[in-house]
């Protein structure tokens, strides 16, 4: 289910800006868009959505210190979830926990406000991550490549995933993962079905869920830029320049509100 009630592009930059600020890891709006660790580009200030403009492990600059660091993959916890600082979960009603429905695989509440707020929930998600001494050896040899990116060095992979933003009502929402339990069997004439059914109640803002049969999705990444030196001694830094280092990307927009808008409002052509 994906409904618009304010603009698409607000949305999603919003929506971006409550998880990274929960988790400080950016979420993926378009997760069926394919994100792999290594790349590297920029956030898009407008929508939040990552540009990316090549991969460590395939530039020719960069490829021979890249594949000295091959990635390194493990698996996550088989629930990850996510919600911004304005929503508070609840305990699962001792009914539903002591009776559970056929198939239920895991089921969360959460109260929203009048604020807007985000969940994200991902399924048997699968971690790929750069080794830091990528990172500490492209800091010394300062690659003409990376100027001024960002580098994707985690990257979360997931079969199933749901993300949902607020419409700044006071709400109770349920989000709940089921077993298919009708899943036909696959023949000729029968694609593959989800092992897996995402369903939802209370919810009156934008949801985004799917659960796919094979393969996965990218829902969440993080991503490293280099700092650079203070230019000038301060309180902060009475020693003077300091060093570059590689640090977590910050958003590149001001504090923005519940519409997604900065102030002064932007205007986008």
């Amino acid at each position: 289910m994906s409904v618009y009630p304010w603009p698409k592009v607000r949305s999603q930059r919003k929506f971006v800006d409550l998880i990274k600020e929960a988790d400080s890891k950016w979420p993926n709006w378009d997760p069926p868009k394919i994100i792999l660790a290594g790349e590297f580009g920029t956030i898009d200030k407008k929508t939040g959505e990552w540009m990316t403009e090549g991969n460590i492990y395939t530039h020719p600059e960069l490829k021979p210190l890249a594949d000295q660091y091959p990635l390194v993959e493990k698996a996550e916890p088989e629930e990850y979830l996510i919600h911004s600082y304005e929503v508070r979960g609840k305990p699962v009603p001792a009914a539903v926990a002591a009776n559970p429905a056929p198939g239920l695989v895991f089921t969360r509440q959460w109260q929203f406000n009048a604020r807007r707020g985000a969940v994200m929930a991902m399924h048997s998600p699968r971690l790929s991550t750069v080794p830091k001494g990528f990172f500490d050896e492209a800091l010394k040899r300062r690659f003409t490549a990376l100027k001024g990116k960002s580098v994707i060095y985690e990257v979360y992979n997931s079969p199933g995933f749901f993300m949902y933003l607020s419409n700044k009502t006071s709400e109770q929402v349920t989000i709940s993962l089921h077993a298919n339990l009708n899943r036909p069997t696959p023949g000729v004439n029968m694609p593959p079905q989800a092992p897996f059914i995402w369903s939802s109640q209370g919810t009156s803002g934008i949801c985004h869920s799917v659960y796919r049969a094979s393969g996965s999705y990218t829902p969440l990444f993080s991503l490293k830029s280099v700092r650079r030196p203070l230019l000038r001694r301060d309180e902060m830094n009475p020693s003077g320049l300091g060093r570059e280092a590689w640090e977590e990307t910050d958003v590149p927009w001001d504090d923005l509100d519940d519409d997604g808008m900065t102030e002064p409002e932007e205007v986008y052509e």
